[in-house]
């Protein structure tokens, strides 16, 4: 990255500060659900697993840098206070003032790039349609934020993550695989989407206030902390509900059930966001409880296809 932006003053701890890597999960797990789904149906191509994986990981950290770098220009997330909830707002690089807008817009440019150049393979490898598929994805990784759709500023931002994120990075992640792409697919690549949805309504309390000064109008901020709580345990319940109804459907294979040892967390999760709604700083445990509910619950649905 540093040879993107051509600034030796900039470390490269910094950058990886900036990419928010305990975020990347969010980005690649979709990946492995749809390698693993294909593994079990018998059409699983290592070597497209490894693009697919490093495509969606270069967008991911491009998306994230994109939207703290549009957020921190829109005057959004520019705190710089130590004791910033670490789940919440952007990284603080800009805020410091460690890493310039453009030095940070060149970096995305440059990731972004490498995205393309991987669908284009794939739309050669695999077929035209997964360009279209992954065309959809990069207009609501760029409308996120950007002008004029700045999807996230008018309440569409979330339910926009959970299909860009869910059902049609799984897709296109299947697809490059087995040039089709199953409805259960599509149904199964819901379960990373609903995790998102619910991920990025615990990750929006802490930041209201400052979201609310700046115009950024969220759920949350159309709900208040109060509501997106609220809001925030039935997304909780409502993944569980659907793991379920899938297993039983014989959508998701019964090893996918482990993704019910998440509970607990999930419990821990929603009474901390109950109690703690209105302190950004002790609301933290129940963002990180939320990272670990992602990760296990996708895990949970890729080791059940893997073992199917």
């Amino acid at each position: 990255m540093r040879a993107l932006t051509n600034q030796t003053n900039v470390p490269f701890g910094v950058w990886v500060q900036a990419a928010r890597l305990k975020f990347l999960p969010q980005g690649v797990f979709p990946v492995l659900i749809a390698g693993a789904a294909a593994f079990a149906a018998g059409v699983f191509n290592p070597l497209y697993f490894i693009i697919a994986l490093l495509a969606a990981a270069a967008v991911q950290i491009g998306l994230t840098m994109f939207n703290d770098t549009l957020d921190f220009q829109y005057g959004t997330d520019r705190s710089i206070i130590e004791t910033k909830n670490p789940f919440s707002g952007g990284s603080g690089v800009l805020a410091s003032g460690r890493v310039k807008p453009k030095q940070a817009m060149t970096v995305i440019v440059g990731l972004y790039i490498f995205a393309l150049i991987c669908g284009i393979f794939f739309a050669f490898a695999a077929g035209i349609e997964s360009l279209y598929i992954a065309g959809i994805g990069a207009f609501i990784s760029i409308a996120y934020s950007a002008r004029p759709f700045r999807l996230a500023y008018r309440g569409l931002g979330e339910l926009a993550m959970l299909i860009g994120y869910g059902p049609v990075l799984t897709a296109w992640a299947y697809l490059v695989h087995a040039s089709t792409v199953p409805l259960d697919i599509v149904l199964v690549g819901i379960i990373p989407g609903l995790c998102m949805w619910t991920m990025i309504l615990i990750n929006e309390i802490p930041d209201y206030a400052e979201d609310k000064a700046a115009g950024k109008k969220n759920l949350t901020y159309r709900l208040t902390p109060e509501g997106s709580k609220n809001l925030f345990i039935a997304s909780l319940i409502t993944i569980y509900a659907y793991v379920a109804v899938l297993i039983v459907a014989k959508v998701l294979p019964p090893l996918a059930s482990l993704a019910f040892l998440g509970i607990p967390l999930a419990m821990a999760a929603g009474q901390i966001a109950s109690r703690e709604f209105g302190d950004p700083l002790k609301i933290a445990k129940a963002n990180k409880y939320m990272v670990l509910i992602y990760s296990l619950t996708n895990a949970a649905v890729a080791v059940g296809f893997l073992a199917a």
